[in-house]
């Protein structure tokens, strides 16, 4: 006998914000392989549940990315949002979602990683040009240097142990930070 209710149709929004929460915690204690069995168990709804929201793994992944990305953005529209917030929101998002961004990394050319790019520029230009003007960063730093600069955290985080990830994550931008530092 199964101890679970049928919500109806009108839990669909609370389902899909449940299963969002259950990924982004099984992505990132148990990698982007984790069976979808067990986020569809912690979220508290059938696979089937699951499967209405989100046909595929992919499009799992790609939902949680795009609330992460959004909560990049409404923090680098907020204007006292300065850059060291901003990267550290990232970093964070960075460890949690390192083997999911791994599945993504192979395909660079995919139309969500293009407006993946797109949506991270548009969102830290503002940030990275109140940064220059509070001579927090070079005054000639670039949204190309910056988004190198985020690449390269997401590269080595990937391959660190979860353990070592927010210390390795620190010590890159503290490296970073002397090249994109006013001189």
């Amino acid at each position: 006998m199964s101890t679970k209710r049928n919500r109806g149709p009108g839990a669909a929004a609370e389902n899909r914000e449940a299963l969002l929460a259950a990924a982004r915690e099984a992505f990132s204690e148990h990698g982007a392989g984790v069976p979808l069995s067990t986020i569809a168990r912690n979220a508290g709804v059938g696979q089937a549940v699951l499967y209405r929201h989100f046909p595929t793994r992919e499009m799992l992944a790609h939902a949680v990315f795009d609330q992460n990305m959004a909560r990049i953005e409404a923090l680098a529209a907020t204007p006292d949002a300065d850059i060291r917030e901003v990267a550290d929101l990232i970093t964070h998002q960075i460890e949690g979602m390192a083997a999911v961004i791994s599945l993504f990394a192979a395909d660079e050319d995919s139309p969500h990683q293009r407006e993946l790019v797109t949506r991270m520029r548009t969102a830290l230009d503002p940030v990275l040009a109140r940064a220059r003007e509070a001579g927090q960063v070079r005054t000639d730093a670039t949204i190309d240097e910056l988004l190198t600069a985020i690449g390269m955290v997401a590269a080595l985080v990937m391959r660190s142990p979860a353990a070592h990830r927010h210390d390795r994550a620190e010590q890159a931008w503290r490296l970073i930070a002397s090249g994109l530092g006013p001189r």
